[in-house]
């Protein structure tokens, strides 16, 4: 909801809601004939009779990014959030503007400003964890998405994401949970399939680090062989259960010197 003060100057008042109807209606109509400039004059015009109001600002910045001007655009929805910092759409546009520009550091900077006003946002959240996850900040990143997890604890995007930062950082096992669970939650949502093939990609990559372990370790070779759950445990493994069970299938005893091509793909 908007806070901004959209009162008209002082003396142009009278026909004011009239006159600026008439004005964004031929902007509109002239955007469409691809008469930009002249659209872009019409929203001037009615900024100048309510200066207040930020949605000329974005109907402006709309304007030129068809003319593909991206820094008037973003200046234009940067004088929108001015006038009303709690604008959600402007404060949305703008985020989304700049992670589309690969502005990273400014998108980090906007969100962290909109969130300190709206610590609530699942929006600017995403965001801020993209733009960290760009920069290389999986930390920050993954902080980002366990508070996306707090405050919308139902939505297996969260748990999907939260897997995708553990398995870029290395941590196999707890990225594995994370898919697992997305699985869990939802086995016929939009999710669900993403999930699958990143489990099965994970026991892919587990597996052939086993056997190429198990080549040259006896002992982790019979304890594969007797109780393969404890021995995944024990050195940091965890497999799906359709891994575990294409693990029981390989006879370890007769593992060739290139294990992984021949048993697992």
């Amino acid at each position: 909801m908007s806070h901004a003060d959209h009162t008209t100057e002082p003396g142009r008042g009278r026909g004011g809601p009239a006159r600026l109807t008439n004005l964004m209606k031929q902007a509109s109509m002239l955007a469409e004939q691809g008469m930009y400039d002249e659209a872009i004059e019409n929203i001037k015009k009615a900024m100048a009779i309510c200066p207040r109001d930020p949605k000329f600002s974005l109907r402006l910045a709309d304007i030129y990014r068809a003319q593909h001007q991206i820094e008037p655009a973003i200046q234009a929805i940067k004088h929108a959030v001015e006038l009303d910092p709690l604008n959600c759409t402007a404060n949305e546009q703008l985020l989304r503007t700049l992670l589309e520009l690969g502005r990273y550091d400014e998108a980090i900077s906007a969100s962290c400003r909109f969130l300190r006003m709206s610590p609530k946002s699942i929006f600017a959240r995403d965001i801020l964890g993209i733009a960290y996850l760009q920069q290389g900040m999986l930390d920050k990143a993954l902080r980002v998405t366990n508070d996306l997890i707090r405050i919308d604890p139902t939505d297996p995007a969260h748990y999907f994401k939260r897997a995708v930062l553990l398995q870029q950082k290395g941590e196999i096992a707890e990225a594995m949970a994370g898919f697992t669970r997305v699985v869990d939650m939802d086995p016929e949502g939009e999710m669900a399939d993403d999930a699958r093939e990143a489990i099965a990609a994970l026991d892919s990559y587990q597996l052939r680090q086993l056997l190429t372990i198990a080549v040259e370790d006896a002992v982790l070779k019979a304890k594969l062989s007797l109780d393969p759950e404890s021995a995944l445990t024990e050195r940091g493994f965890r497999l799906s259960a359709a891994g575990i069970a294409t693990l029981r299938q390989i006879d370890l005893n007769e593992l060739p010197n290139d294990p992984q091509s021949r048993y697992y793909h």
